[in-house]
């Protein structure tokens, strides 16, 4: 089935006024994006500031805190941290603690020793900044290494002790004729 004005509208679309209108538009929605102020929160994945446009009147963009209310409050815009909210993040991480102490409570000294022993040796933080640190700190390592060990001269090839050997003759061939002629030259 074939609609009456596609035809014309393709051909609009096509136009180089209508080109220039979108244009303009992309231009002008693109320096809205950028005059924007930015979120700034914490990436959990790559650990660098949130770049997004913060949401209108918000401090904080859709992805860190701003989103709507639901519901019937679809349409007011809900504060990026309530005190509900703190408050169960609080009590959260109280019960996160109270549960890993009677987690090594119940451990055996064997067991503790060995929590203890990691606990030592691992470092806070992600474990990818403990590889990064690990792979810098086996870089510097490689690098002291080959800085420290002496390099080893290079043999002199048959080649080079004879163009050294023509180097010395040339050079006394020039000591004899400079003696013979006793002329000081153009400078001396």
């Amino acid at each position: 089935m074939k609609r009456r004005g596609a035809p014309q509208l393709l051909a609009w679309t096509k136009s180089a006024e209508w080109r220039a209108i979108c244009r303009h538009q992309a231009r002008k929605n693109l320096a809205a994006w950028k005059a924007a102020p930015r979120c700034g929160a914490t990436c959990r994945t790559t650990g660098n500031p949130c770049n997004n446009p913060a949401t209108a009147g918000k401090i904080r963009c859709r992805l860190h805190g701003s989103a709507t209310g639901a519901g019937k409050n679809w349409h007011i815009p809900q504060p990026a941290i309530t005190p509900q909210k703190t408050e169960m993040k609080i009590a959260k991480r109280v019960r996160e603690a109270e549960k890993h102490a009677k987690r090594i409570a119940a451990m055996t000294p064997e067991q503790r020793d060995r929590y203890e022993a990691w606990q030592r040796a691992h470092k806070p933080g992600s474990a990818a900044a403990r590889r990064r640190a690990k792979a810098e700190r086996q870089q510097a390592a490689a690098v002291r290494k080959m800085l420290s060990e002496p390099r080893p001269r290079p043999t002199p090839s048959e080649e080079v002790a004879e163009l050294e050997k023509l180097i010395a003759d040339r050079k006394a061939e020039l000591a004899r004729a400079l003696a013979k002629t006793n002329d000081p030259g153009a400078f001396g």
